[in-house]
């Protein structure tokens, strides 16, 4: 039943949080660079659901690296990032939450693409 919804929950889900990232915050303080905070570790385990929930969308059946998806999110991730770091956001571009996306993209991907593909061969 899920797997009948999941394109259409990858989607929403994909939107809202765009949508969410992109809601102005006021009176933001200037952040420091830390990847050890509880929003880095968030931004991780929201961009590891991303790319699992895009990988099992079978949006890209042919793609068995599911390159696409892995681009497709990091850059998701990246528009998020660059537009915060725009005037009428009112929020900041951080390398840190860039990099913190990217982990969580990257051990999604290594977790449920690479180390299947590798037994699969072995």
């Amino acid at each position: 039943m899920l797997k009948k919804y999941i394109s259409l929950l990858v989607i929403l889900y994909t939107i809202v949080i765009i949508i969410v990232s992109l809601i102005p915050i006021p009176n933001l303080p200037f952040p420091e660079f830390s990847l050890l905070s509880p929003d880095k570790l968030f931004h991780f385990l929201i961009y590891f659901i991303m790319f699992l929930g895009w990988k099992q969308s079978n949006f890209f059946k042919k793609d068995k690296l599911y390159l696409k998806c892995f681009v497709i999110v990091f850059f998701v991730g990246l528009f998020t990032e660059i537009m915060q770091g725009t005037r009428f956001i009112a929020r900041y571009f951080e390398v840190a939450d860039l990099i913190a996306n990217f982990l969580g993209i990257l051990f999604s991907y290594v977790i449920f693409v690479l180390y299947p593909f590798k037994k699969k061969a072995a």
